[in-house]
């Protein structure tokens, strides 16, 4: 089965049974839990948990759904922002080291996620690897060719006699 990881055109190879194993660890977040429930063994679950795809799989759908999202926790930080900022002009008065807080807390998030970006757009191009074939042309007076061709022509001379 083919699932849509970020882009249409990338696409995870997952067996709809291992998709039905990392759904249910999703929901139980417990081997044994989903072993039991699935009725199969844990060893099977963990060996199925720890291929390559199942992993992919797994951490696409953690990162992307509810505040691990990070425009969910985007719009979870601007909120709070937003409503200390209410907060403090309809008291008019109170301290602003909480918004200050808020405000730095915020820039620090904002500053790990690009600087994690960096990082992994780095780690892909690192991992293009291009092949290169080099060719040298050896154009006339090489000994190998000398020789090469004295073996050719004795050949040819010693076959036809």
């Amino acid at each position: 089965m083919n699932i849509a990881t970020t882009t249409p055109a990338e696409v995870l190879d997952i067996s709809p049974e291992a998709l039905e194993i990392a759904n249910c660890y999703l929901q139980d977040q417990d081997i044994q839990k989903v072993a039991d429930s699935l009725e199969i063994r844990a060893e099977l679950v963990s060996q199925i948990l720890s291929r390559k795809e199942v992993k992919s799989y797994i951490d696409n759908v953690f990162f992307n759904l509810g505040y691990n999202n990070r425009f969910k926790m985007r719009k979870a930080m601007d909120a709070i922002i937003k409503k200390k900022f209410q907060e403090l002009e309809e008291s008019e008065m109170g301290s602003t080291k909480d918004i200050s807080e808020l405000l730095a807390l915020s820039h620090k998030m904002t500053m790990d996620e690009m600087s994690r970006q960096i990082e992994l757009e780095k780690l892909r191009q690192s991992n293009n690897i291009r092949s290169q074939v080099n060719v040298q042309i050896n154009e006339g007076g090489s000994k190998y060719e000398t020789l090469i061709q004295r073996l050719l022509s004795d050949e040819l001379v010693g076959s036809a006699v």
